[in-house]
């Protein structure tokens, strides 16, 4: 039996969307990071639990039920970023921390926490891709940069978060998934308002809520 949005419930948190991605290629290529080295052109839209857009792919071959424990790599930001006087370094601490504390916290109990490879294991590769601050109104990934900038001008901005994941088979060494995702969370009130977690708060939690979604309802099907 094959579910196709099995393996990629384990990396949804980092997926990570609260928000459609852009359908312009180059608007797509331009959010690139990196972190999934070739993997991009395997990407294509699909749809998460919460009904938003998203970017993945899961390789055909993949069975549920294949999998039974998890090794979950601390979450990185990629690439490395530069903090600002709105994007500040404990900003950066906190999302990271919070990213990690809930993808652990979602997955509890529907998986076993390995701490090294082995037979019926998963690593779990994250990255945080992007933390910035977007002009209101434009499409998502136009002006989302990559090296944890913050876009100009006097228009109204919200707070916006991208990551990137991989999932991994251990035993083989052969990776079974991978995807994007990008949201938009809280409006700022300026244009030079300090960006907190919570102001991309509800985005990751939409995230991991999407990663729960994704695994009990494939464990539901025959």
């Amino acid at each position: 039996m094959r579910i196709d949005g099995w393996v990629i419930t384990v990396s949804a948190a980092a997926f990570l969307l609260a928000g459609p991605v852009g359908a312009q290629q180059n608007e797509t290529n331009s959010a690139q990071s990196g972190f999934l080295g070739n993997a991009y052109s395997l990407l294509q839209d699909a749809q998460s639990p919460s009904g938003q857009t998203v970017k993945r792919w899961i390789a055909p071959e993949v069975k549920a039920g294949a999998y039974e424990s998890i090794l979950i790599e601390p979450n990185v930001f990629y690439p490395q970023p530069q903090s600002t006087k709105q994007v500040t370094a404990q900003t950066l601490k906190d999302i990271n921390a919070y990213f990690n504390e809930s993808v652990k916290r979602e997955l509890t109990g529907l998986y076993k926490f390995a701490s090294e490879p082995g037979p019926k294991t998963l690593r779990l590769r994250t990255a945080i891709t992007s933390v910035a601050v977007k002009d209101m109104g434009l499409k998502p990934y136009q002006f989302l940069p990559i090296a944890f900038i913050i876009t100009g001008g006097k228009t109204s901005k919200d707070a916006s978060i991208a990551a990137e994941y991989e999932v991994q088979d251990t035993e083989t060494g052969k990776v079974v998934a991978v995807g994007m995702r990008q949201g938009t969370g809280v409006e700022l009130k300026s244009a030079t308002q300090p960006l907190t977690l919570a102001d991309v708060k509800p985005v990751i939690d939409a995230w991991v809520k999407d990663l729960r979604a994704f695994i009990e309802a494939a464990r539901q099907k025959k």
